[in-house]
């Protein structure tokens, strides 16, 4: 804590200079105010040697506060939904529920994120021909809006096709994970911030026809009448269930 300079004096008979007075109270001006200094800046050598805090002395939040937030309800999001054709480049989209903005009041010493999500995707590898098609389908986190390398995860390939046949092997059910992740940060300033999980999902397109590739799937799978075989068109699919981002702060 500074020393107290006031802006004004109170000679006797004088007019009382009332702004001067209120700046001696309460300032937004370092080294001013007998309310507003104290506030916030009290350090160890401020205070006598036997003094003791107790729990009058401390408001809530002024010392370590949190906030969080959560959904339950699941989510699914599907690659022909997302974006366009002709736009194929990686922008990342916030995932609800898996976004957190805080507002500190006053520089801390540190600030604690946490988010956490179950995902099951259908990420397919497209054999074509020759090669084989494997769409991107990946999740990045992104603190005040910069990119974390280290916590990218690619989501895991979940099935086997062959485009144009019936040959179509689903292991989604032994895909599926529960991501936990925390990130400190330290000596973060007042103000803003914030953390969010981003979705990028890259439509399958068959290079030779600019459209989806199409695979031959059991009839059965539309009704007792659809015939032997449908051919479909193949987009990916991420599903999100329970999901949770929080903060906890600490002066």
């Amino acid at each position: 804590m500074a020393t107290i300079t006031p802006s004004t004096t109170y000679p006797d008979g004088a007019l009382l200079d009332i702004a001067g007075h209120n700046a001696n109270v309460y300032s937004t001006t370092a080294g001013k105010g007998v309310m507003s200094e104290p506030n916030g800046n009290l350090e160890q050598v401020n205070l006598a040697g036997g003094f003791t805090v107790r729990a009058e002395h401390i408001m809530s939040e002024e010392a370590v506060f949190a906030r969080a937030d959560s959904l339950t309800m699941p989510m699914d999001i599907y690659s022909n939904g997302f974006g366009s054709v002709e736009d194929q480049d990686a922008i990342y989209v916030s995932v609800a529920g898996l976004s957190q903005r805080v507002y500190i009041p006053f520089d801390i010493t540190a600030l604690v994120w946490e988010w956490s999500f179950f995902v099951a995707a259908f990420r397919p590898a497209i054999g074509l021909g020759d090669t084989t098609l494997l769409p991107n389908l990946d999740l990045r986190v992104f603190i005040d809006g910069v990119d974390y390398p280290p916590m990218r995860r690619p989501v895991p390939v979940s099935a086997d096709m062959l485009a144009g046949a019936t040959a179509l092997f689903d292991f989604e059910q032994v895909c599926a994970n529960w991501y936990d992740f925390s990130f400190l940060q330290e000596n973060v300033t007042k103000g803003f911030h914030e953390v969010s999980v981003r979705l990028f999902m890259e439509r399958p397109l068959d290079p030779s026809t600019n459209q989806a590739p199409t695979v031959q799937v059991n009839g059965n799978l539309f009704g007792p009448d659809q015939g032997e075989a449908v051919e479909c068109r193949v987009h990916t699919r991420i599903s999100f269930g329970t999901r949770s981002s929080r903060a906890i702060m600490f002066k």
